[in-house]
């Protein structure tokens, strides 16, 4: 789909807030039309244009102003259930020399990333892995430890999200989790608890202020020690039965 011109002029405004080309700009804009020409098959709740826009794209780029992020524009990440792609494909497009992987479980969802990735001509260099996080991460799987960042965006509790990130992250990778501060502070505490068992050390969560959500900050784990063979749990036991409760 091509995006008609109140769309591109919302895309072109939150691009040149991240000082992105015009290659970068153009790549995202075919994913974005992509994305709005799947809103029937439900990869994303949102339906107005220029919302996806907004609300999507400019959340995923919120997370450049992340110190730890920028100290690994040349490493090797993971979307932990990336769904429609958010924030991984908007990142894989800002930062050109990393590595992306696409973690989700449904099928159906996988299938759109597929042809997301080669819409934003990312092919070579971000991959779809459609799997359960556990098994992607279990012992002996090609996700475990392999990852410089691990990127969540809302998809669960934090003290689930570093259960599921923990074993992912290679010693001295980051996972980097997006929240509203209001959540972060209801949930930091499990989240450090579940953090000592699965070798992460919490660091200073860090403000989002380009993101057009309220009160957005980003929660940063640093793998600091070993991540015990037993996690990740079972499939589903982490969100059931939380480490950190």
């Amino acid at each position: 789909m091509i995006l008609d011109g109140r769309t591109r002029t919302a895309l072109e405004r939150v691009a040149a807030d991240h000082a992105l080309s015009t290659a970068q700009t153009d790549a995202l804009a075919r994913y974005v039309g992509l994305l709005l020409g799947w809103r029937r098959s439900n990869v994303t709740g949102l339906t107005d244009p220029v919302a996806v826009v907004e609300t999507l794209i400019g959340d995923s780029l919120a997370l450049l102003a992340v110190p730890q992020l920028r100290e690994r524009s040349r490493g090797v990440l993971a979307d932990l259930g990336a769904g429609a792609g958010i924030p991984g494909i908007p990142l894989a497009v800002a930062l050109p020399e990393v590595g992306m992987t696409l973690v989700e479980s449904v099928a159906r969802k996988c299938v759109f990333l597929e042809a997301a990735v080669a819409a934003a001509g990312l092919t070579g260099r971000t991959t779809v892995a459609c799997s359960r996080s556990e098994r992607y991460a279990a012992e002996g799987a090609p996700g475990r430890e392999a990852h410089d960042v691990v990127l969540a965006r809302a998809v669960a509790r934090l003290a689930v999200l570093v259960e599921l990130a923990a074993p992912l992250l290679a010693t001295g990778g980051v996972l980097l989790a997006s929240k509203t501060r209001a959540a972060l502070d209801v949930e930091s505490a499990a989240a450090a608890a579940a953090a000592a068992r699965c070798g992460l050390s919490p660091e200073s969560p860090v403000p989002l202020p380009a993101s057009p959500l309220d009160d957005a900050v980003c929660s940063v784990f640093r793998k600091t020690g070993a991540t015990p063979p037993w996690i990740p749990r079972r499939e589903g036991v982490a969100g059931k039965r939380p480490l950190g409760r």
